[in-house]
């Protein structure tokens, strides 16, 4: 047998389990049916959309020294993202822009070579991978497309109420506001709360090695035990309310081509 050859037992080969081809199913396509206007409608309100720009800077050490870093997978999380609705601008006594609070993290899985065999001209290793969150934590002023309905707490009132007498026994009558029995009246409105929707992500990253290790029998092989990482990330994100919406009368002739159909009707 070749010295270059491994002879591998066909125990330990995988194996195919199932495979097939799926047929192609019929259907027919059906256009959504719905009442005509008018109408008032609860639905979601853009109230507002920005991009906003997250510097970062970490510092961080993987399990063991590295030889390389080979990809490093990203992915972002939004943890909170709260608008107070009144923080901003106000003209007319109406608010014209929020304060936005957002916190999250930034998932990276790091890949990187290891150096567990060194020599004058070979260097071997394994590759392996540590899973970091990185936080932050921003602040925005986001101005309003359409402003937010709030809806205030009213001012307490108080009803007097007529007594003949007063708590303990008396003798003569008097009549007036009772000290015995107290009466008041709150207003409260309840108001949606805005919500938040990530709509896209763009990071910017440069990662600095730091802290290296060098071999005495092969001082040109490096190794580090730190990362520093600079990023900018971007995040584009739009806030929203439950809103009712007036919904004038719109076009209700039946019938109109969809799918397929309109797109020979069109072409």
């Amino acid at each position: 047998m070749d010295n270059n050859q491994v002879n591998q037992s066909c125990e330990k080969c995988g194996e195919l389990i199932s495979s097939k081809t799926l047929p192609l199913s019929s259907g027919i396509n059906i256009r959504p049916v719905g009442i005509n206007g008018p109408l008032v409608a609860k639905i979601p309100v853009v109230l507002a959309q920005r991009e906003i720009q997250i510097d970062v800077e970490a510092e961080f050490r993987l399990k063991e020294p590295f030889f390389e870093i080979k990809r490093i997978k990203k992915d972002v999380f939004l943890t909170q993202c709260r608008l107070l609705p009144r923080a901003g601008a106000i003209e007319d006594g109406v608010p014209v822009s929020g304060k936005l609070f957002i916190s999250g993290f930034v998932r990276k899985n790091i890949e990187y070579a290891t150096a567990d065999c060194v020599d004058k001209k070979v260097v071997s290793g394994r590759i392996a991978h540590t899973t970091i969150d990185t936080p932050f934590t921003a602040v925005t002023e986001v101005f309003y497309v359409v402003p937010p309905i709030v809806n205030s707490r009213a001012t307490q009132t108080e009803i007097d109420l007529l007594s003949g007498c007063s708590c303990h026994d008396c003798k003569d009558t008097i009549m007036g506001k009772s000290r015995c029995d107290l009466s008041f009246e709150d207003s409260i409105v309840f108001t949606e709360k805005p919500y938040c929707e990530l709509e896209g992500v763009s990071i910017i990253e440069e990662d600095l090695q730091r802290d290296p290790v060098c071999y005495h029998s092969a001082p040109d092989v490096q190794l580090f035990n730190k990362i520093v990482e600079k990023m900018v990330i971007y995040i584009n994100v739009k806030v929203l309310q439950l809103q009712q919406v007036s919904i004038p009368a719109g076009d209700s002739t039946p019938n109109k081509p969809c799918g397929k159909e309109y797109y020979n009707q069109n072409k």
